[in-house]
Formats: structure tokens, C-alpha cells, sequence
């Protein structure tokens, strides 16, 4: 009995429908060039894991993330010398795995290019 319903379990998960797999922004940026990854890249690197983001503008933490297709808005706070700010962030996947960045209240906008895998742009 315990065998079947076992097999049960298997084959209605099998069923359901797969979950739309959120856009896999977790890595290490170049903003507006190619990330070669051979040490020459440039210093003010773009690094985005699940819960935060740090930049050339400072470390901003993601307050919540929604995701719809390859399109991530995520309100964060950011810190900065002069103090803490709020940002609303916005990241689109593109096809050729680049990551369109705009940050809407001051409309700043790059391209993030994804440094390869363990080659970080050092």
C-alpha cells in the first residue's frame, strides 16, 4: 500500500505544472562593457546576490523582489557616506545574458555584463 501511494505522490508531482523559474541575476557585473575576467576589467564592479546589491553607489538591500518573466523590481535601501536612501531597482534579463539595470526615481540606466563564472573581473 505504502508502494503505491509513493508512486502516487511521484506521478502527481510529475503532473503539476513546473514553476516559472525566476531570472538568475545572482553573480558579477561590468556596467556598460564585456566583463573579460582576466584582472583587467574595471574596478567598480556591479555584485548581486539574493538579498542585496553592491555598486559604485553603495550597498542597497533588498527591502521585498517581484519577478515577472525575465523582469525583477525589487525596492531597496541603499547606504551611502551621507547617509540611507530608498531606490526603486529594476533588472530585465536580456536574451545574450546581459541585465538592463535602471534605477526610476533618478532614471539611471547601464547594461550589466556578466562576468564569467569564477573570474570576477578581480
Amino acid at each position: 500500500m505504502r508502494a503505491f501511494f509513493a508512486i502516487y505522490l511521484i506521478l502527481t508531482a510529475a503532473a503539476l505544472p513546473a514553476a516559472a523559474a525566476e531570472p538568475v541575476l545572482t553573480g558579477t557585473y561590468t556596467q556598460n562593457q564585456a566583463c573579460k575576467g582576466n584582472g583587467n576589467d574595471p574596478k567598480k564592479l556591479v555584485k548581486i546576490n539574493d538579498k542585496d546589491v553592491v555598486s559604485n553607489f553603495g550597498p542597497c538591500t533588498f527591502l521585498s523582489k517581484e519577478t515577472t518573466g525575465r523582469t525583477t523590481k525589487a525596492p531597496a535601501t541603499c547606504k551611502s557616506q551621507s547617509g540611507e536612501f530608498d531606490v526603486a531597482l529594476v533588472f530585465t534579463l536580456k536574451d545574450d545574458d546581459t541585465v538592463d539595470f535602471l534605477e526610476e526615481s533618478s532614471n539611471y540606466k547601464s547594461v550589466l555584463y556578466r562576468c564569467p563564472d569564477g573570474q570576477p573581473g578581480k
